[in-house]
Parts: structure tokens; C-alpha cells; sequence
């Protein structure tokens, strides 16, 4: 079984990608959603992160 990056997250849809969003005073602040990373886990990418944190 094979699983792809895909499969484990996506494109942050709040800043597309960019990590950052301009808030109501015109400044880039890291996204609330993604955590300034950009993407956000599905569901599949969640299980496995849940799994590597109980078994290490």
C-alpha cells in the first residue's frame, strides 16, 4: 500500500498555501487554520500522526 503526501494533506484552503493572511489592520499574520504551514492533515493524515505519537 502506497500512500502519496496527497493523501495525508491538503492545501490550506483559509490561505491557500501561503501560510499567512493579512488581518484587519493590513498585516500578514501566520494562519490561524494551518498554523503558518500551508497545509492542513485530512483525516488519513491525522490517523497516522495519532499513531506515531502513541507508539513513540
Amino acid at each position: 500500500m502506497a500512500i502519496s503526501m496527497d493523501d495525508l494533506e491538503l492545501s490550506c484552503w483559509e490561505c491557500k498555501g501561503k501560510g499567512t493572511i493579512m488581518n484587519d489592520d493590513k498585516q500578514q499574520i501566520a494562519c490561524p487554520k494551518c498554523e503558518g504551514k500551508g497545509t492542513v492533515l485530512t483525516a488519513q493524515g491525522q490517523t497516522l500522526l495519532h499513531f506515531i505519537k502513541k507508539h513513540l
